[in-house]
């Protein structure tokens, strides 16, 4: 999925230069695209690679500014969970090293 996004200004040029029986159609695409977006996760910010992976979700799930040792502990319990969810899934091969690097940032 790419990035693209519309400005008020072309949504608003659509609208104008769409014919009358497509206005309907157009306000309701636009609505459902803001109602998407404004659901949207933010996407971590890659730009700070820094940080253990437990820290790193600990800040998804509770935001920045939020984290408390007790918080990183819940972080460190999810990830163990996919752990073990992903070494009990027979339908699903995944490579021990994955299951390895995910139990070992669970304990950094």
């Amino acid at each position: 999925m790419t990035d693209h996004k519309a400005t008020p200004e072309q949504w608003a040029a659509l609208e104008e230069q769409s014919a009358p029986e497509y206005d309907n159609t157009i306000l309701e695409l636009r609505a459902r695209v803001e109602q998407l977006e404004a659901n949207r996760p933010e996407k971590p910010d890659s730009s700070d690679p820094a940080g253990s992976l437990v820290e790193r979700l600990a800040k998804t799930i509770y935001g920045p500014s939020n984290i408390q040792e007790g918080w990183r502990s819940e972080a460190r319990a999810a990830i163990r969970e996919v752990a073990a969810w992903m070494t009990s899934n027979p339908d699903v091969y995944f490579p021990p090293a994955l299951v390895f690097a995910l139990e070992h940032e669970a304990e950094r």
